[in-house]
C-alpha cells in the first residue's frame, strides 16, 4: 500500500464524511479545546499550522502510559523502542527519520524536551511520565523555534507547576511480573506567592521478562526512582519564577537480545541463553532548571538556564551465547549546560492587523567523557580480545532565531522564521587493548573498568589515538554555521475552519563513527540536511463534535547518517551515503458522539526511497528505509458513565503498524512483522469520594515480537530484542 496510491480517494473520502457528519450527528457531544505552546505562546491546536499530536495528562493515565515509549507506541507515522539492551534509552523515528546508536558523538534525530530543556543524550531519554501537564508531539523538521535543530521532529514534555493548594496524592500499584509501582505528590503554599511540590516514582519489578537458561534465573527486571522538587515564586502578577530540581535513578537492566540461530531455544524470544553473568544497563542523572517568565506591557520574556548532569553504565552481551562472542561494556559521563531566552508579543498593524511575533537566543554546552570497549570472542576463541576507547567529545552551539505570523486580512495569514546556528564540536580518542587484567568472568560493577591489563594499541601494531586518525584524513575539530527558515501559508475561512502550506528546513549536527575498533573507520560525519514542504487541514463539524485533521508531506533528506552493520566484515558503518525522499499522509478524527462517549482514530502512511548513493552504498539502492511501515492507525472509544455512587470510565484503544525492517541492509532477521496490540483500561471513582480504582492492561493479547535485530549470521548469531509482553496493573489512587 504505497502513498501516492491513497492520497486523492483518501482526503476526497475524509471530506466526504467529514461534511456528511453535520446530517446525521445531531445529538453529538462536544470536544475540548486543546491549548498548545509548540510556537512559542499559547494556541488552540486547530489554530496551529503545524502537524502535532498531544496527549493530556487525563489521555497519559487513561491509556496507562508509564513512559514515552509507551506514549510513542500511539502515534502512527512513529515507531519509539528500546535502544539495544538499554531500557532508559528510546530511539524515536519520526516519519521514517531517526536515530538507532545511543552512542554520545551521534546527536539524535528527534528531539526530546522536558519544560523546555533539551536532552542531548539519547541513552536517558525515555523519560517516566509523572505527574506531568502534557506531552506534544511535533512531526517534521524542526529548525527555527527550538534550540537545538532536529530533522526527525520533538517531543516536548511539559510538567505540572506548584499552584496555590494544599493537595497531593498517593498512588500505588500492582501488576504482572509481580510489579510494584508507587507515586505521591505534595503541592504546599510556603507563602501568599511561593508554592512548592514533590513528586515522586518507584517502579519494582519482582519477576524478570527473560529466562536465561545458562545461568537459571530470570532478568530483564524494571527498576527505577525518581523525585521531582518545584519552587514557584510569583513575584507579581507579572512575574513568576520556577525552580525545578530532579533525580533519577533507573537500574533496569538484564535486557539480553535472543539469539534467533539458537540450538535451545531460538524459537522462544523471551528465553535467552547469555553467559554473561554481571550485566546491567544503568542511569543516574540529576537535572537543575529555573524559568522566568516576565510580562511586559507589550510583550513576554522567558529565560529557561539547566544543568544536567548524567552517569550512565552498562555491560551487555549482544549475542546470547553460553560463552559470549560480542559483549559491549561501557562507562560515560554526560555534563550538559543550556540557557536559552524567548521573547513573544503581538502589536496591532494598521495594514495587516495582529502580528505575532517571537525571538531568542540560546547557548548549549554538552561534555561528555565515554569509555567504551568491544568485548570479541568468536569461532571459539579464534578470534578474542577486548578493545577499549578512551573518548571525549564536546558540543557548543549558539544560536539566534525570530518568527513572525501576520495577518494579512479575508483569513489569510503568512508565518515567517528563521534560525542562524553555529555549531562547534571537539573530538579525543584512544585505543587500549585489555589483556584481561581481570578476567571477564570476575567482572562487576565494581573492577569492570580495571585497567591494570590495558596496553595503547599501538603496542600491537594497531595505533589508534588523534594524531593516527587525523593523519587518515579525519577531523577531531568540526565547525558548522547553519540558516534553517521555515515559511507558512494559512487560510481560515471561518472559526472551524484552517487550510495551510509550509516549507522549512532543518539540520542535525555533524558527528563521528565511534564505535569501530579499527582507526580508518573513525571518521567524522557531516550534517544531515532535509527540506519539507507539508500542506494540511484543521477542522471542526457539527458543533465541535467531530474534529478532522489532516497533513501530506514531503521531505527531501541531503547527506542522510546512515548506521548499519557490514555485511561482509560484520563492522558498524556510519556514513554519509544517501540522500533520501520521504512521503506521506497523517489523519486524525475524533466524534464526541455524546457528552459520555468519544470516537478517535489516527491514521499515517510512509513512502520512503533512497534517491542519490554515494560510492561505497551502492548494495542499498533497493532497499528500504527502516523504520518505515507503508501504513499504520490507531483507533479507540473513551466512554464514562454514571453508576450508582459513581462513574466509570472506559479506554479501549488498539495500535496497528505494518512490517518494516529494523537494519539498513534489510536482511530477512531485520524483518518486523505487521502487529496489532489492544490496550484496555478501567476507572471507578466514587461521587463523595476521594479515592479511585483502576485496572488495566496493555498488550492485552500478548502479541509476542521483535523490534531490533543485530544481524550476525556470519558469526552464527543473530540478536533480536523483544517487545514488551502483556502487562496486566491494578492501582489504587487517594487524593487529600
Amino acid at each position: 500500500m504505497k502513498v501516492k496510491k491513497l492520497i486523492v480517494p483518501f482526503i476526497g473520502g475524509l471530506f466526504a464524511l467529514a461534511i456528511n457528519f453535520n446530517a446525521w450527528a445531531q445529538n453529538a457531544g462536544a470536544l475540548e479545546e486543546i491549548v498548545v505552546t509548540a510556537q512559542k505562546r499559547s494556541e488552540s491546536l486547530q489554530e496551529v499550522p503545524i502537524s502535532i499530536q498531544v496527549f493530556s495528562s487525563d489521555e497519559i493515565d487513561r491509556l496507562n502510559i508509564g513512559n514515552t515509549i509507551d506514549l510513542v507506541k500511539n502515534i502512527p507515522g512513529m515507531t519509539g523502542v528500546n535502544n539495544v539492551g538499554m531500557p532508559q534509552a528510546a530511539a524515536y523515528f519520526i516519519r521514517g527519520i531517526g536515530q538507532d546508536e545511543s552512542v554520545a558523538s551521534l546527536d539524535p534525530a528527534v528531539g526530546t524536551f522536558v519544560d523546555g530543556v533539551f536532552i542531548s543524550r539519547q541513552i536517558a531519554n525515555n523519560s517516566r511520565l509523572y505527574d506531568v501537564e502534557s506531552v506534544e508531539v511535533l512531526k517534521g523538521p524542526q529548525g527555527t523555534l527550538y534550540g537545538r535543530n532536529t530533522t526527525g521532529g520533538a517531543v516536548r514534555i511539559i510538567t505540572k507547576k506548584p499552584s496555590d493548594q494544599t493537595e497531593g496524592h498517593i498512588d500505588i500499584a500492582y501488576g504482572e511480573y509481580e510489579t510494584i509501582e508507587m507515586s505521591a505528590a505534595l503541592n504546599v503554599p510556603l507563602a501568599d506567592n511561593i508554592f512548592a511540590k514533590v513528586t515522586s516514582f518507584y517502579l519494582d519489578q519482582g519477576e524478570g521478562f527473560l529466562y536465561n537458561v545458562t545461568l537459571d534465573r530470570d532478568q530483564w527486571k524494571r527498576d527505577a526512582n525518581g523525585a521531582r522538587a518545584q519552587i514557584l515564586y510569583t513575584l507579581s502578577d507579572r512575574a513568576e519564577f520556577l525552580f525545578t530540581a530532579e533525580y533519577t535513578n533507573d537500574e533496569s537492566g538484564g535486557l539480553v537480545g535472543a539469539n534467533a540461530l539458537s540450538a535451545c531455544c531460538g524459537d522462544d524470544l523471551f528465553v535467552i541463553e547469555s553467559g554473561l553473568e554481571n550485566t546491567w544497563a544503568a542511569t543516574e542523572q540529576m537535572a537543575l532548571s529555573m524559568k522566568a517568565t516576565i510580562d511586559f506591557d507589550n510583550f513576554q520574556m522567558e529565560l529557561i538556564a539547566a544543568d544536567r548532569d548524567l552517569e550512565h553504565s552498562f555491560n551487555n552481551d549482544y549475542s546470547d551465547q553460553p560463552t559470549p562472542a560480542y559483549s559491549i561494556p561501557n562507562l560515560s559521563d554526560h555534563i550538559q549546560k543550556s540557557i536559552e531566552l524567548n521573547f513573544t508579543g503581538e502589536v496591532e498593524s494598521n495594514n495587516y492587523g495582529t502580528i505575532q511575533w517571537a525571538a531568542g537566543a540560546s547557548y548549549y554546552d554538552d561534555d561528555n567523557a565515554v569509555l567504551f570497549g568491544d568485548a570479541l570472542y568468536l569461532f571459539g576463541g579464534v578470534v578474542a580480545g577486548t578493545y577499549m576507547r578512551d573518548m571525549t567529545n564536546v558540543t557548543e552551539a549558539r544560536a539566534v532565531y525570530a518568527d513572525v505570523s501576520i495577518d494579512l486580512g479575508g483569513g489569510w495569514g503568512l508565518t515567517v522564521g528563521g534560525r542562524y546556528t553555529k555549531d562547534e564540536r571537539q573530538a579525543s580518542v584512544e585505543q587500549f587493548v585489555d589483556l584481561n587484567g581481570v578476567p571477564w568472568t570476575a567482572r562487576d560493577r565494581s573492577n569492570y573498568m580495571d585497567r591494570s591489563g590495558w596496553i595503547p594499541s599501538a603496542a600491537i601494531g594497531a595505533p589508534f589515538d588523534n594524531a593516527t586518525v587525523e593523519a587518515l584524513g579525519t577531523r577531531l575539530s568540526i565547525d558548522t554555521d547553519e540558516f534553517t527558515s521555515r515559511i507558512v501559508v494559512d487560510y481560515q475561512p471561518n472559526d472551524d475552519l484552517m487550510f495551510y502550506a509550509s516549507l522549512s528546513d532543518s539540520f542535525k549536527g555533524p558527528g563521528w563513527a565511534s564505535r569501530v575498533t579499527n582507526a580508518a573507520e573513525f571518521k567524522d560525519l557531516r550534517p544531515e540536511f532535509v527540506d519539507n514542504f507539508e500542506m494540511g487541514m484543521k477542522s471542526e463539524w457539527n458543533d465541535g463534535a467531530v474534529r478532522v485533521n489532516l497533513t501530506y508531506y514531503s521531505a527531501n533528506y541531503t547527506d542522510l547518517q546512515i548506521t548499519a552493520i557490514d555485511q561482509a566484515t560484520g563492522g558498524f558503518v556510519y556514513s554519509n551515503k544517501a540522500d533520501a525522499d520521504v512521503n506521506g499522509i497523517e489523519g486524525e478524527f475524533l466524534y464526541a458522539v455524546r457528552d459520555d462517549l468519544t470516537l478517535f482514530a489516527n491514521i499515517a502512511t510512509i513512502d520512503g526511497k533512497y534517491t542519490d548513493l554515494k560510492p561505497g552504498a551502492e548494495g542499498i539502492a533497493e532497499k528500504d528505509l527502516k523504520r518505515t511501515p507503508d501504513f499504520s492507525y490507531r483507533y479507540g472509544i473513551l466512554y464514562d458513565r454514571a453508576v450508582a455512587n459513581g462513574e466509570f470510565s472506559f479506554t479501549a484503544v488498539m495500535n496497528r503498524e505494518d512490517e518494516y525492517f529494523s537494519n539498513q541492509n534489510n536482511t530477512a532477521p531485520g524483518f518486523r512483522p505487521a502487529v496489532s496490540k489492544v490496550d484496555v483500561n478501567m476507572t471507578y471513582r466514587p461521587n463523595d469520594g476521594n479515592w479511585r480504582v483502576t485496572a488495566g492492561c496493555t498488550n492485552c493479547t500478548d502479541e509476542i515480537n521483535y523490534h531490533s535485530t543485530l544481524d550476525f549470521g556470519f558469526l552464527g548469531f543473530v540478536t533480536q530484542f523483544q517487545d514488551i509482553p502483556r502487562l496486566w496493573r491494578v492501582s489504587y489512587r487517594y487524593d487529600f
